[in-house]
């Protein structure tokens, strides 16, 4: 392979592999779009870290993996990155106390995978609270559990 030609290879590949991350940011934004929320600004990657069992016992991933509707058994282990997006058209954004009739949505993602995600009201001020799932559910509405009910099933399996 000539120098020329092995230049436009390598040029290639890092074109290929810098396809990857908007790969990961599409699947997320369709993940949302499927929902039919409208997406109004996208922060592409909030964060990343890798899910240890004794993180789903901690504060904040507690949250954040309550409100999945799947186990997170399968991602331990795994690398976990999070998107933040600002939606609207979404039930949160109806709340009697949200004035910016907007919600923020994280969406997880592993490997290839979205994950799920949750939900929170975009106030103009900080609240303090438990997050909502992707589609605004309390951890109450989507278990039929009350909080502490559900937390001790939680660490039997966790902790």
């Amino acid at each position: 392979m000539n120098r020329g030609s092995l230049v436009v290879f390598l040029l290639l590949i890092l074109l290929v592999g810098c396809g990857g991350a908007n790969e990961d940011s599409d699947a997320a934004e369709q993940f949302i779009t499927e929902k039919g929320y409208t997406i109004v600004k996208k922060e592409k990657e909030a964060y990343e870290y890798t899910l240890t069992k004794s993180q789903l016992t901690e504060m904040p991933y507690i949250q954040y993996w309550s409100v999945q509707s799947e186990a997170p058994d399968a991602y331990i282990g795994k690398q976990i990155r999070t998107s933040k997006f600002i939606v609207n058209h979404h039930p949160l954004d109806e709340l009697s106390d949200q004035d910016k009739k907007q919600t923020v949505i994280y969406v997880m993602e592993s490997g290839d995978d979205v994950i799920g995600g949750y939900s929170i009201p975009d106030y103009q001020e900080l609240h303090m609270g438990w997050v909502y799932s992707i589609d605004g559910e309390t951890l109450e509405e989507m278990t039929g559990m009350s909080y502490p009910g559900w937390l001790e099933e939680w660490n039997k399996a966790y902790k």
